[in-house]
């Protein structure tokens, strides 16, 4: 997820701003970025460090990772530690009784389930836009659960086709199977949707508007010339067409924000 910072301006997001992640409502916010009294007005303030739903989003890949590295480590073996760049060996694991290791396995890769699914969904609603630590989850995920199918035949005596061995392999198999979707269909990689403001209260428009027009004439044309050279960066990109364009334009300065997110996720438009 992208820091919020005092440098992502109107400028930088009509340049950077994802086909997948464009929200014309988000123009005035950008515009407006330094008038706090306006942003409130609207309803909305700035997002100063990790947003909630960023460290949230954090603990739940961890939860993955967690569940990945859990499923294939009930046999035990070496631990290694690293401190000041060295990795040093600090004792052995002793591996798990089967009536504990076996659900382990089982349930920790029902968990890693999930995160593929999770993975497969975040890659349709970014319009086929790869990732590459999904990537590094999706090829993990097949090592280790070719590894945990090894451990639960081999070492625990389980048949392969079990109900404990299902959920490895449902995990392993959906992780192959859109591991060679993502690398052969994959319109480019992805980056990061701007998460700059945070909806605080209901807008006042009609008080937006007389804010707008309480300012400086001179501000209030280099706000507006601001936002007409990021309606035509977005339509030089093909994300709006020409009519929406205009419709944006016409809108008063502030307006922006009661359009409807229908366009919250799309493909690129072709330029007439």
């Amino acid at each position: 997820m992208p820091k919020a910072n005092q440098s992502t301006n109107v400028r930088t997001w009509s340049k950077t701003v994802p086909s997948y992640g464009l929200r014309l409502s988000d123009l005035d916010l950008y515009v407006l970025k330094n008038h706090d009294d306006l942003l409130r007005v609207l309803g909305y303030e700035r997002v100063e460090g990790p947003s909630p739903r960023a460290l949230v989003g954090w603990a739940v890949h961890m939860v993955f990772l967690f569940a990945l590295v859990g499923g294939v480590s009930t046999l035990g073996g070496d631990m290694f530690s690293t401190y000041g760049g060295r990795t040093v060996r600090t004792g052995t694991a002793d591996p798990l009784d089967n009536d504990i290791g076996v659900p382990l396995t089982s349930w920790c890769f029902a968990v890693v389930l999930i995160g593929v699914l999770l993975v497969a969904l975040r890659w349709f609603r970014s319009d086929r836009h790869r990732d590459g630590l999904e990537i590094g989850y999706l090829v993990a995920t097949v090592a280790c659960g070719a590894l945990a199918l090894g451990q639960l035949v081999s070492d625990r005596g389980v048949d392969a086709f079990a109900a404990p061995s299902l959920p490895v392999w449902a995990a392993a198999v959906c992780a192959a199977l859109l591991l060679a979707a993502v690398l052969l269909f994959s319109r480019g990689r992805r980056v990061p949707v701007p998460n700059t403001f945070r909806q605080i209260d209901t807008p006042d428009p009609q008080q937006a508007i007389a804010l707008v027009e309480a300012l400086e004439p001179k501000e209030r044309d280099k706000l507006l010339g601001e936002r007409r050279r990021a309606i035509g960066r977005l339509r030089e990109r093909g994300l709006i067409d020409a009519a929406e364009a205009a419709h944006v334009e016409s809108l008063p300065l502030g307006a922006s924000t009661t359009i409807a997110p229908a366009r919250e996720s799309h493909g690129p438009r072709s330029v007439s």
